[in-house]
């Protein structure tokens, strides 16, 4: 008995899947490593090869912003040009990875979120429904990741889709 969608009879193949939609919509985050451009590229291969839609995402850790925003004496005030320039660095991030992938401009979509990287990433995967995050192995912050866990290494574990780490 056939199933829908598969040939009666004999071994499924690779031509009788339709995989056209197997990748719509790929989730990139980048964060200006080698890793994270490596990881872009990636993804803009199997973008071409799905015809999929490119997200590229950077995240603002909320360290970072509070350190921003930090003044003397345990003062806080907004520093409206820290936010700036951190926000100029963050676009800076997207057009470098959205220029190594090569991808036409209607293909690649970019963004910019706060918060902790790893729950921001996935957060955005699971509300606009991702079929791939493709990410770099290590980032900016290795340093940090010895003692906190990667975020490559959250992604993979909370995730809702396949996630791709590239060396």
């Amino acid at each position: 008995m056939a199933g829908v969608g598969l040939p009666a009879k004999g071994p499924v193949r690779p031509a009788d899947v339709e995989v056209s939609a197997m990748f719509r919509k790929i989730l990139v985050p980048v964060d200006g490593s080698q890793s994270a451009l490596r990881a872009a590229r990636i993804a803009a291969e199997i973008a071409r090869k799905f015809d999929s839609q490119v997200t590229l995402l950077t995240v603002l850790e909320t360290a970072d912003i509070a350190a921003a925003a930090a003044g003397m004496a345990g003062m806080v005030w907004v520093d409206t040009t820290a936010g700036a320039a951190l926000d100029a660095a963050a676009r800076e991030v997207l057009s470098a990875a959205s220029q190594a992938m090569g991808l036409p401009g209607d293909r690649v979509r970019q963004a910019v979120l706060s918060g902790h990287p790893a729950d921001m990433i996935s957060e955005v995967c699971r509300s606009r429904t991702y079929d791939l995050i493709v990410m770099g192995s290590r980032g900016l912050s290795e340093v940090g990741s010895l003692f906190l866990g990667s975020v490559s290494d959250k992604v993979s574990h909370h995730a809702p889709c396949p996630v791709l780490i590239v060396r």
